[in-house]
């Protein structure tokens, strides 16, 4: 039995406008959808142009986690888990159908296997601020590496948001978070369908190239400069993919093409990754849009509606 389907893949690949495109067909059927984004980035508010938020279909059809915190807080994946799996009960129980979109692998895999509560120690968390600071992402991934080598392996040097995570929960339970955090017993499951559309090298580095323009002629580096006046550097998705390349910009660290490039690079090997972990998962991929939608359309309106 499975309890949702979940849009997931490549960054840039069109998760949301698949989603839409399924949800649409759905309501023509019939069939009321509402959609859970599953995106780790996307939960904050002010965080739009960045984040690649779907506004643009905000009002077509209800979506849930999307503005549900401010920057200064916390949203982690056990939070994900416990009112992903609220919320879809309550949608199903409600006649309609949630599809699930997004491509933040942990949310997904925390929803589906359980997450062990996720461990806060905030003097924890001001001690590996205060070593970013000190030592850059470098810094703070070589301890990752030196303390927990196989989540080191997992993680770019880059991605401190994450690095820092890992280091949290092995600091503060002894145990690695790639091999100790998933419960993954059978009465805690919450099976997904998850399906993505597979896009070829050089089509996703089109469409990352194609997005990374877009965000810039839509103010990009106009929305960093507010939430670095508003919230400063120390907020963690600042550190984080379309909004670290203009933030080095605007504060004189790297030209304006270089920004660009580095954009582009981080998310490609970013697609890259998001391939290899989803494949992990029992994904099944599509080449053609239309069979996925026709798929998406078929399992809703059939499986999922008899469960």
């Amino acid at each position: 039995m499975f309890e949702a389907l979940a849009i997931v893949g490549q960054t840039a690949s069109g998760k949301s406008e698949l989603a839409v495109k399924i949800a649409k067909i759905l309501k023509e059927k019939g069939k009321d959808v509402e959609i859970i984004s599953c995106d780790s980035r996307k939960v904050f508010k002010y965080f739009n142009i960045g984040t690649a938020k779907p506004t643009e279909f905000l009002n077509q059809f209800k979506w849930h986690f999307i503005d549900v915190v401010e920057p200064y807080q916390s949203f982690s994946a056990k939070r994900f888990e416990r009112e992903g799996r609220r919320i879809i009960r309550e949608i199903k129980s409600a006649g309609k159908i949630p599809i699930i979109v997004g491509g933040t692998w942990l949310y997904l895999r925390a929803l589906e296997k359980g997450l062990e509560d996720e461990p806060e120690d905030e003097n924890i968390r001001k001690e590996l601020e205060n070593i970013l600071q000190r030592e850059g992402k470098i810094g703070l991934w070589n301890l990752l590496k030196k303390i927990d080598p196989k989540s080191a392996e997992r993680i770019h040097p880059a991605d401190s948001y994450r690095v820092r995570r890992a280091l949290e929960f092995k600091l503060k339970t002894g145990k690695s978070i790639s091999e100790a955090s998933f419960k993954d017993k059978f009465g805690q499951r919450f099976p997904v369908l998850k399906i993505a559309i597979f896009r070829n090298k050089s089509e996703i580095l089109e469409r990352i190239k194609a997005r990374v323009l877009k965000q810039i002629q839509k103010g990009l580096i106009d929305e960093t400069k507010m939430l670095y006046e508003r919230f400063g550097n120390t907020t963690p998705l600042l550190k984080s993919i379309a909004y670290w390349e203009p933030y080095l910009y605007i504060t004189g660290k790297i030209s304006f093409e270089d920004m660009i490039e580095l954009m582009i690079k981080r998310n490609f090997r970013y697609s890259k990754y998001q391939v290899k972990v989803f494949s992990r998962e029992g994904t099944i991929w599509f080449s053609k849009e239309e069979e996925l939608i026709r798929f998406a359309v078929d399992f809703c309106t059939g499986i999922l509606q008899l469960q």
